[in-house]
């Protein structure tokens, strides 16, 4: 029996008609559907992509959504949110270990982010992602990215290969240590702004 719970994503970057780190998101999506559903090479996201006309010029989320087969591409023109402050949110039992579309246990914790931005969801006293990202830490030398994620992204992955970043426990005893944090997803690395820590509120 094929156990998941609701349908799949792929969120990629489309910035003047070129598909960034397409390889990192094919991989994952091999390992999500051999995992769950046993199949191996379902879905050639490349092949795939080349039957859609995209947009030539500015910055786009092209949104894959999958199970078993290919289910929708859609463009979406892209603007990054302006985090500029964290409520950390503890939930012992909180799981997202795949992109699923239905993100509504994350939409909950969101909602108790009262004045801030954003949560930064802590589960067993390690610092795990942001609702739609995960989170880098500045130590004045390196930056640092927990290794208690809910969602390995594919961004992180690209930096862990590239070493732009290091991967190491990271509890919320451990937060104000850091000088620093900045987010990332699929849509930025790099880009975002540098904020500090003590924007992140217990």
């Amino acid at each position: 029996m094929i156990k998941y719970m609701s349908r799949l994503i792929e969120s990629i970057k489309l910035l003047n008609g070129q598909f960034h780190r397409l390889h990192y998101h094919q991989i994952r999506l091999d390992l999500v559907t051999l995992e769950l559903f046993q199949q191996k090479n379902a879905i050639n996201l490349s092949s795939e992509l080349s039957k859609y006309t995209v947009p030539k010029t500015g910055l786009f989320k092209c949104r894959v959504i999958y199970d078993q087969q290919l289910c929708s591409v859609e463009f979406i023109p892209y603007e990054s949110k302006q985090i500029q402050s964290l409520k950390v949110i503890h939930d012992p039992d909180i799981e997202y270990t795949h992109k699923y579309e239905d993100r509504s246990k994350i939409e909950e914790l969101f909602n108790q982010r009262q004045f801030c931005d954003d949560v930064l969801i802590v589960k067993h006293g390690f610092v795990t992602d942001c609702s739609y990202s995960n989170i880098i830490f500045f130590d004045g030398y390196k930056w640092i990215t927990p290794h208690t994620p809910l969602l390995k992204g594919t961004m992180r992955q690209f930096l862990l290969d590239a070493a732009e970043i290091k991967e190491q426990p990271v509890t919320i005893q451990d937060v104000p240590s850091f000088k620093s944090f900045r987010l990332i997803n699929a849509m930025m690395g790099f880009d975002g702004p540098e904020i500090e820590v003590s924007k992140i509120v217990l």
